[in-house]
């Protein structure tokens, strides 16, 4: 019986170590985006939440990823956002996907579909 309470006991002192253990910290590269938007940086409220989302981004981990925002016409025209990540000029981009309705009508759901 006693032999019993005891492997229990070392059981949990053993699974206490591993949890209380530090963990080995891990440097992963920083990862920079560049994020282009379709709008000018006069619409506050669309290019403004585009930065707003950008921060958080970067704050919330640790500066680890972190996006460069681009207002219409910096990087590319505004109504080619799009196709400048999948030509890979960008990583991403900020936009309306109706404006690309007449490439794949699949980009008005969700948008503006009536």
């Amino acid at each position: 019986m006693k032999r019993r309470q005891f492997l229990k006991a070392a059981g949990v002192g053993v699974a206490a170590t591993a949890i209380a253990k530090p963990a080995i910290a891990q440097t992963n590269p920083a990862i920079k985006w560049r994020l282009t938007s379709s709008f000018p940086k006069s619409l506050d409220t669309l290019y403004g939440a585009m930065e707003t989302i950008a921060r958080f981004v970067a704050e919330s981990t640790d500066n680890q990823f972190q996006m460069q925002t681009f207002a219409a016409g910096e990087i590319v025209p505004g109504l080619n956002a799009m196709d400048a990540v999948s030509s890979g000029t960008v990583e991403a981009c900020h936009t309306a996907a109706y404006y690309y309705f007449g490439k794949d009508p699949t980009f008005a759901l969700f948008c503006a579909a009536r």
